[in-house]
């Protein structure tokens, strides 16, 4: 049986929920995922609501779902019962939270301060209890940036892992799905639901710390991540690692390059044709995305062809690869937009590794002081070991 509620869908402006629609859809009483809560974000489609994409002439120009995203049902088979569709940055686009439209989903971690996105209203609905675990898509960083700074659970699968079919895209060979929870054995049990198994079965042996994620830093995450370094590294043996500083310049300028030529493929027609009123930041990412070369484009396939060889040199099958979530706490809400942009660049060295190699990533959140605002610190594992790097997770205690 499906039963359904819905508050419609009218949206108010500035509006701090992490919910754009109530509902309660269910289709088996039992299943692994049996009494469990869980949101979607806005551009993933449920049947007979529109995937709004967090954009308002989106929203009025696309006809609702005809029928659930593979990967809803899929939920709804394993028990799962749907409560709400969430909020969402700008045509998942940023990576803080804010929505110009919609506003900001509250960060119930830290209420002053950023959500964290795109997926943003996904994971302030878990950190507030609203759901106890919520589907989120990930480009570059948009389940990781939202579980740090609102200190739950986030994952990020291996590119290809799961179906994205019914999920509006923004760029395709970087999109993935992703979820929350607030603690790791749900984590684990929607992975059990979702992923497949993994192309190997060893055990992780050694913890390889990227140096130059943790070098950017600053004073606060580096003191907070000392101690989370040495529990992450036990049972494992452990070295530091560095790509260069030319290699992450180059990764960023063919990262965005390839991200913006596959967006604007994908949404270029639509935006010249309906002429959408962009917010701060999306208009000029959308601008620039007009303007790259299927040359540009070539350019960018060709470097992480040649890139994804030189890191499966590096680092083994069996190696997790340990950088911070993000390199800061979440910005505070009347930052500047020259300082939120300058932090969301900034993010980009601890996102790209996993997003332009198609890894799974997972964020682990830090025990911080009375009042502190949520870190997190992450384990990357090769492509298709998403199952196994949970279970490296599921076994961390104290951090």
């Amino acid at each position: 049986m499906i039963a359904r509620r819905s508050m419609g869908g009218n949206r108010m402006s500035g509006s701090s929920s992490a919910l754009t629609h109530s509902l309660d859809v269910s289709a088996s009483a039992q299943g692994p995922l049996s009494g469990a809560r869980f949101v979607v974000k806005e551009n993933i489609d449920v049947e007979g609501l529109v995937s709004a994409n967090g954009q308002p002439t989106w929203a009025a120009t696309h006809a609702p779902a005809a029928i659930n995203a593979p990967v809803v049902d899929r939920l709804l088979a394993c028990g799962a019962r749907l409560v709400g569709k969430a909020h969402m940055d700008e045509m998942a686009y940023s990576l803080l939270g804010a929505n110009a439209h919609y506003g900001t989903p509250k960060n119930p971690a830290a209420p002053d301060r950023h959500p964290g996105g795109s997926s943003s209203g996904s994971a302030a609905a878990v950190a507030a209890g609203l759901a106890d675990f919520a589907l989120g898509t990930d480009t570059a960083g948009s389940c990781r940036a939202p579980a740090a700074f609102c200190g739950i659970y986030g994952f990020r699968s291996s590119h290809g892992a799961i179906c994205v079919n019914g999920v509006v895209p923004l760029a395709a060979s970087l999109d993935v799905i992703g979820w929350f929870a607030r603690d790791i054995d749900l984590m684990a049990r929607v992975g059990d639901a979702l992923l497949p198994r993994d192309l190997t079965q060893g055990a992780f042996d050694e913890a390889v710390f990227l140096g130059e994620t943790f070098a950017q830093c600053d004073a606060e995450t580096a003191a907070a991540m000392a101690p989370a370094r040495a529990i992450v590294a036990q049972g494992f043996s452990e070295r530091d690692a560095a790509l260069g500083e030319e290699f992450w310049t180059e990764s960023l300028r063919h990262f965005r390059n390839l991200q913006a030529y596959e967006a604007w493929g994908a949404h270029g027609a639509w935006i010249a044709a309906e002429h959408p009123q962009f917010g701060p930041g999306i208009a000029e990412r959308f601008d620039m995305a007009s303007r790259v070369t299927p040359a540009a484009k070539a350019e960018a396939d060709a470097f992480r062809r040649d890139a994804r060889a030189r890191v499966a040199a590096m680092f083994g099958e069996n190696s997790l690869i340990i950088v911070p979530t993000t390199p800061f706490v979440s910005p505070r809400l009347g930052e500047s937009e020259e300082a939120l942009d300058a932090k969301r660049y900034q993010m980009f060295r601890t996102f790209l590794f996993a997003s332009f190699f198609g890894l799974p990533q997972i964020s682990v959140p830090l025990s911080r002081p009375a009042g502190a605002p949520p870190l997190a610190i992450s384990l990357i594992g090769p492509r298709w070991s998403d199952r196994r790097l949970i279970a490296v997770a599921r076994g961390l205690s104290g951090l």
